[in-house]
């Protein structure tokens, strides 16, 4: 059997997903839900200050259990951040001071899942799980769609010049210009317009796929943004698309962010189900005595996945010693822990490296030569911030 290549197949599956975007929301609802069902998402672990905005007007505290449907939004705070696991056993985290709406989660007749969210501003930590053939999962900013299969990967969007940036871990992504007025054309409306169709081929022509230690970002241009397709300048929109292929470099992926992909919560199915019966019981009971009964079962199950928390932040901490990173360089050391110290020792000697522990009288540091373990007591002072205070 002749084998398609996987970049060929991704771009297909972004053409798909462009397609997906560029039908009325309401009629593709309505469609999903006559065909199909809903699918939910359940948040497995939250920390901080968060919210749950829901479709119908209600709000509340994202808690453990707390379920989220198609046209929910999750607001986190400066210190919240939000896990969340979706029935196809996709995970994802959302990080602090971000707004992510939950654009679509259905499953159509044949099983197949389709996932949008529609990441406002912040950022977004995923990893989606390689389900079904046909499953569909995209995370789209006001500029860009990302197109995702079975991958670990992050999408950042800044709010202020709605510049999108995604960073692929593992696995691919689908890259492309997003246009908001298209997104309120039926496909036969854009099919019938030679001005749409020659927008849309412009749309395909500039997408890009992404592969594993790559990264790429597409700036906004206001020209863009238009959500009506009657005040759409679409010859000029067609040829900033055409001249806006994303830039594609190697990924400059920082621990931080490493940290935050590997360490996401994912709980078995018997746990979510339990959760999300405690937030449901919970939002219903008046009965002071049930309530109290709800609170410590799921503050049992929170401490449970705090230690489970704790547990994958230790081994990926440890992971940094055990099988370090090769670095070139001390720039390459501050690009990836953000930082990076100079440790002078007793002995007038220093060691220019990022503290990775302290333990047992031991300082561990990563230098451009590798691990390196000093002695607590023959260090006489230790420089923080060192990255700012010389040039590299």
């Amino acid at each position: 059997m002749k084998q398609v290549p996987l970049k060929v197949v991704l771009i297909v599956s972004a053409l798909s997903i462009l397609t997906l975007v560029c039908k009325k929301p309401d009629t593709d609802l309505e469609s999903s839900a006559s065909k199909g069902s809903t699918i939910s998402a359940v948040i497995v672990f939250s920390v901080g200050d968060s919210k749950v905005s829901h479709a119908d007007g209600t709000e509340e505290r994202a808690q453990l259990g707390a379920s989220v449907k198609t046209g929910d939004t999750i607001k986190t705070g400066e210190k919240g951040k939000v896990d969340l696991q979706l029935d196809n056993g996709s995970s994802i985290r959302i990080a602090p001071s971000t707004t992510l709406d939950f654009a679509k989660l259905a499953m159509n007749a044949s099983g197949s899942s389709e996932t949008q969210l529609a990441l406002v501003s912040g950022k977004v930590f995923a990893n989606v799980n390689k389900a079904k053939k046909d499953d569909n999962f995209s995370i789209v900013t006001p500029t860009a769609i990302a197109g995702v299969r079975g991958t670990s990967f992050i999408v950042e969007n800044d709010a202020k010049t709605n510049k999108a940036k995604v960073k692929v871990v593992d696995g691919a992504v689908a890259m492309s210009s997003r246009i908001p007025a298209l997104e309120n054309l039926k496909p036969e409306e854009i099919e019938a317009n030679a001005d749409y169709k020659k927008l849309v081929a412009s749309i395909e022509s500039s997408s890009v796929v992404l592969e594993k230690g790559q990264q790429a970002s597409l700036k906004s241009d206001n020209k863009k943004l238009v959500s009506d397709i009657d005040k759409l300048d679409v010859s000029a929109v067609s040829l900033v698309v055409a001249n806006e292929k994303p830039e594609m470099t190697q990924s400059s992926l920082t621990k931080s962010e490493e940290q935050e992909l590997k360490t996401i919560v994912k709980v078995d199915e018997a746990t979510a189900k339990e959760l999300v019966d405690l937030n449901q019981k919970g939002a219903s009971s008046e009965d002071a005595t049930k309530l109290a009964e709800i609170e410590k079962k799921r503050k049992e199950i929170e401490e449970k996945l705090a230690g489970k928390q704790e547990v994958l932040k230790k081994e990926f901490e440890n992971s940094l010693a055990e099988k370090p990173k090769t670095f070139t360089n001390k720039k390459d050391i501050v690009s990836y822990y953000e930082r990076i110290e100079k440790i002078v020792l007793t002995n007038g000697s220093f060691e220019v490296g990022a503290i990775i522990n302290q333990e047992n009288n031991t300082m561990i540091v990563h230098t451009e030569l590798g691990i390196k373990k000093i002695n607590l007591d023959d260090v006489e002072e230790v420089i923080y911030d060192y990255q700012s205070k010389t040039k590299f």
